[in-house]
């Protein structure tokens, strides 16, 4: 009984410690990047450069798919992001501040967060209501699915249905005016 006590308390430490392992974060920045930028190659958009199959519901309480979005747009941009990550908070903060430079450009916020605090992040950057941006929750988790992220805020760029380019640490809006030639 002693043994077998002594060795399932061996069997636990050592589950612990590869649990706690795992969810520790690298101390070095070079390798928190090199982690950071990893893409998994397994995840669909890899192989399927279709835009993904999803239903949203709005903070409004609307049930959106894709197949209700919008066609006059040129560009759909997916920002996978949570509404108290600091880096969603600049992305929509600075997003907000260019508006005007993205009408071309239609903007698809999914958070899998607490329909209240995605509401609190519309309202504080001014999300809700713009024509060009649908803002709630895929309670199917089917965009994050497609994508797998990493981190938040995750950002796929889409031409017309067509795949251009995944961000995996976010865009800048600079960089996102350049690729969209938003800018007349």
């Amino acid at each position: 009984m002693k043994k077998a006590l002594l060795g399932l308390m061996g069997l636990m430490s050592i589950l612990l410690s590869t649990s706690v392992g795992a969810q520790t974060q690298p101390s070095n920045a070079a390798t928190t990047a090199n982690a950071a930028t990893t893409v998994d190659q397994s995840a669909p958009y890899i192989i399927d450069k279709r835009m993904p199959t999803f239903s949203l519901t709005t903070i409004d309480g609307k049930e959106i798919s894709n197949k209700d979005l919008p066609t006059k747009y040129k560009y759909t941009l997916i920002i996978i992001f949570s509404p108290d990550c600091s880096h969603c908070e600049h992305a929509g903060d600075e997003f907000n501040k260019n508006a005007d430079k993205f009408k071309n450009v239609l903007f698809i916020w999914d958070s899998y967060r607490d329909m209240d605090l995605i509401k609190k992040f519309a309202a504080k950057y001014n999300l809700a209501g713009q024509p060009n941006v649908v803002i709630g929750r895929d309670g199917g988790f089917t965009i994050p699915s497609f994508f797998r992220p990493k981190m938040t805020p995750f950002v796929a760029l889409y031409e017309k249905g067509n795949f251009v380019k995944v961000w995996e640490q976010g865009v800048e809006p600079d960089e996102l005016i350049k690729i969209t030639k938003a800018i007349k």
